[in-house]
């Protein structure tokens, strides 16, 4: 059985267009990679810049460092919230201890 010219030049641009989409594949799959990595680095960064908030935090709650207006607010927000979590487990506690 042979092939003719038309028949080729459909197999031609089928093996053409089959390149063409596991290239793209490969590129998307690359994409994704390198994306991840740099979500992952971004990640660590966080996790570093939270070491540096918790040092200054606990610097300034000492007096260690002199905070501004801005700062002193965002620091009673932070003992607010701690208020609350601590008034929130004193609840749990006494619904678990009644069990």
């Amino acid at each position: 059985m042979t092939v003719g010219g038309n028949e080729m030049a459909f197999l031609d641009t089928l093996r053409d267009a089959a390149q063409q989409m596991g290239d793209r594949a490969s590129d998307a799959l690359e994409t994704s990679k390198l994306k991840g990595k740099i979500n992952s680095e971004k990640k660590e960064i966080n996790i570093e810049m939270q070491k540096i908030g918790k040092i200054f935090f606990d610097k300034i709650k000492s007096g260690e460092i002199e905070s501004d207006e801005d700062l002193k607010n965002i620091i009673e927000k932070i003992d607010a919230h701690n208020q609350t979590i601590d008034e929130l487990k004193e609840s749990l506690a006494a619904l678990t201890s009644e069990d």
